[in-house]
């Protein structure tokens, strides 16, 4: 049986619901964050501290250390045989007929009695007569001789009228105390307590006084009870496990040291197991509860958090597409609005939702919660509204984007198309003109926008909605630098291909990835166009092959005849014929064979040089030496026709690295053209030149016949000149030495000015050590 699957529609709106729901978890678990007194704190206080390592425990310590030596000073004060005694003497008086009075403590508590004070269930005290009453009852004021409660008082008497004091003042003071006393007696001598101490002084006769609600512990009991705090007059170092010690322990121990001594010592106890009802306990308590609610605010923010992920995650897969195969997107009528006037619908109505806030917002804040958590409430109200609208909007956009049908749409790109439309046909200034002023009038329109919000933000509802039109200027501007950072690269890339195929690289080929517009068509223009000449390319090295090929074909197969035509003519020769005729025939004949037998060597050999199929023996040669022979070899055969050989070679020795046999032959065709096209009774010019880094060679020479041709067009194959033809030239010395130049990575250039013919070669010079 088939299994049913829920409907694509359904599962959006589950989704949805549960995006709701992690939304809701989400700000729970902030809430619980925010509200609580650890706020801020960071995480590690979770895992790291106890409530006795806080800073609120140090400062109920301290107070409990302050109301400690309190009661060291009440009860010797107070007490009699451990037991309240109430014919204490608390004050002496004088009044102005000079009598002296001591007042005890029942005296006292009489006198504020008669005032109408009490003390309540708290050990504060309260109740008092009226003004007009106090003020006929405190015609006498008496002169204070001392105080029991405070022996320094005149220590801090500033005026003279500080000494007087009614008795309603003064039993007011002493029951104040008392009531202190009382308190002190009720939260550690009465009641049980988690905080157990232990002072001890020891006074002038060696006996010891303890003041302490521990009796039953001794010292390392309690520092067994869990936080402890020790310390004796005879060392100033403090023996403790807790993290932060109380300030005024040292002071208050040293202060209610009457005796002189360092035989003193006060050690603190808390028992952190908190059995009994104290402050210690309900603040232990408490703290646990914040930890606890702290915890549960974390977890319900990280899966919220997580929630809100998945389920956006998976509303964004489902979006737009209204069966779960995802083949074809549903546009509802929304999102058909060009995105442009969408953006400024949602924009809208965030600024609606903002001046809902401050109208209704508010009045549902002081309605729903307390003015602590007013602010909290506002902004959340705010945040989840926006957040809402902004959802919307993004999915609107984004099934638009899935349709591709979010920027073919807009009303840039309607624009942009319209505007290329126009533009299409006209030249490359009139486009370039169009653009920059669009990019100006855009740059313009922002700025101004940008200025008049930030001018006017005190009045608008939202103020920082300047920061809209700012952002979409750098991405304006991001945007206008990535276009033409990518003409740049394709430009770059269309040079760097045109540079390879200009080397002769003409297989390599540019990569078109990522081009767009004309740079796109250029580079498979190019592309193309390197085809092509990588296609003649191989057509043309294919054919000079095919004619090396026959060359070399041809002249083996002339070779071979040739040879025995010369064999048997040397044989004619040998048998002396006496018939004058027949000699010249043979002669001729040899004449000719010899030539014919030259014709091919040089046919061959030019067709290594021109392909480059030459063995070369490449060695260090003086070139200014070989010129001396050269010159030597060929003395002789100028003076034949009457050709004078004149030399300008350096002195020093010129090094560079050639084939000797491939430079000789270079040499030798040079040499012989100017032996047969110089006019006769001429001078022939031979130079030798260095130049930084290369050494020239230079012949030249005045032509027997007019030079009715390019100086290029002489170094083509089988080209002597139209004059010349009757010569016994092959046409092919300069084509050779041309090409050994060049394959010794030389020079070879021809110069012709009139009649006169220069022949100039170049090669490296090697540096001599």
């Amino acid at each position: 049986m088939k299994k049913k699957s829920w409907p694509a529609g359904l599962k959006k709106q589950c989704s949805l619901l549960l995006h709701g729901l992690f939304l809701c978890l989400f700000f729970t678990g902030i809430s619980f964050i925010y509200f609580n007194e650890n706020y801020g704190r960071g995480l590690s206080w979770i895992h790291e501290e106890s409530y006795a390592d806080t800073l609120p425990f140090t400062e109920q310590l301290e107070s409990d250390v302050e109301m400690i030596f309190k009661y060291v000073k009440y009860k010797d004060l107070f007490e009699t045989d451990g037991k309240l005694d109430y014919n204490k003497d608390m004050v002496c008086v004088t009044f102005s007929s000079g009598k002296t009075l001591i007042y005890n403590l029942n005296d006292m508590i009489r006198e504020a009695k008669s005032w109408g004070y009490y003390l309540t269930d708290s050990f504060e005290v309260a109740g008092g007569p009226a003004v007009p009453e106090r003020e006929t009852r405190n015609a006498a004021i008496p002169l204070i001789e001392w105080k029991a409660y405070d022996p320094n008082a005149a220590d801090h008497y500033t005026e003279p009228g500080d000494a007087y004091a009614t008795r309603e003042e003064l039993s007011l003071e002493v029951l104040t105390i008392l009531g202190e006393y009382y308190q002190i007696q009720y939260n550690y001598m009465d009641r049980p307590s988690n905080l157990y101490f232990q002072v001890s002084y020891m006074d002038e006769n060696g006996q010891q006084k303890l003041y302490t609600n521990a009796s039953q512990y001794p010292i390392a009991d309690m520092k067994n009870l869990g936080r402890y705090l020790y310390l004796s007059g005879d060392s100033i170092l403090i023996d403790t496990n807790l993290k932060y010690i109380p300030s005024n322990i040292t002071s208050e121990l040293e202060n209610y040291n009457l005796y002189g001594n360092n035989d003193y010592y006060i050690i603190l106890g808390l028992d952190t197991r908190y059995p009994n009802t104290d402050p210690y306990s309900i603040a232990h308590n408490a703290y646990t509860k914040v930890r606890v609610n702290y915890i549960t605010g974390l977890i319900f923010f990280a899966l919220g958090a997580g929630g809100l992920l998945v389920t956006l995650g998976w509303l964004i897969y489902l979006a737009g597409y209204p069966t779960l195969d995802r083949t074809a997107v549903s546009l509802n009528t929304f999102d058909h609005i060009p995105m442009e006037c969408s953006l400024l619908l949602a924009v809208c109505c965030l600024w609606s939702w903002s001046c809902l806030r401050d109208s209704m917002g508010i009045r549902l804040a002081h309605l729903l919660v307390t003015q602590n958590h007013r602010d909290f409430f506002l902004a959340v109200f705010e945040v989840v509204g926006s957040y809402l609208i902004c959802l919307v909007e993004g999915f609107s956009l984004l099934r638009q984007y899935k349709a591709q049908s979010l920027w073919h749409d807009s009303l840039i790109c309607r624009s942009w198309r319209w505007t290329v439309a126009s533009l299409n046909g006209t030249t490359f200034p009139v486009r370039l003109t169009a653009c920059f002023l669009g990019y100006l009038g855009v740059n313009m329109a922002l700025i101004y926008t940008i200025y008049y919000l930030y001018k006017h933000r005190n009045f608008l509802l939202v103020p920082y909605l300047y920061l809209v039109p700012a952002v979409v200027l750098i991405g304006f501007q991001l945007w206008t630098f990535l276009l033409l950072y990518r003409d740049a690269g394709e430009n770059e890339k269309i040079a760097f291909g045109i540079f390879k195929m200009s080397e002769g690289e003409t297989s390599y080929k540019i990569d078109t990835t990522g081009f767009s517009g004309k740079g796109a068509s250029l580079a498979k223009t190019l592309n193309n166009l390197g085809d092509g000449l990588d296609t003649a390319l191989q057509e043309k090295v294919k054919s000079e092959r095919l004619k090396a090929d026959l060359i070399t074909n041809v002249s083996h197969d002339i070779k071979t005849p040739l040879t025995s035509i010369i064999n048997y003519v040397d044989l004619l020769k040998r048998e002396k014929i006496q018939d004058e005729k027949i000699q010249r025939y043979l002669e001729i004949l040899e004449q000719k064979s010899q030539r014919l037998k030259n014709l091919t060597e040089d046919l061959v050999e030019a067709s290594k040089a021109s392909s480059g199929n030459l063995k070369l023996d490449i060695a260090n040669i003086d070139l200014v030496e070989l010129i001396h022979q050269t010159n030597g070899e060929f003395e002789e055969k100028f003076a034949i026709r009457h050709l004078e050989l004149v030399s300008g070679l350096p002195s020093d020795t010129i090094l560079i690295a050639a084939d000797g046999r491939r430079l000789w032959r270079v040499l030798e065709n040079l040499y012989n053209n100017a032996f047969k096209y110089a006019m006769e009774n001429s001078r022939i010019y031979v130079d030798v030149t260095r130049r930084d880094d290369y050494v020239y060679f230079t012949i030249k020479n005045v032509s027997a016949n007019p030079l009715n041709i390019n100086a290029d067009e002489l170094t083509e194959r089988f080209v002597r000149g139209d004059v010349a033809r009757t010569s016994e030239g092959s046409g092919l010395g300069l084509s050779i030495a041309k090409d050994l130049t060049h394959l010794l990575g030389g020079m070879f250039d021809i110069y012709i000015d009139g009649d006169l013919f220069k022949v100039q070669t170049g090669f490296p010079v090697l540096k001599q050590p």
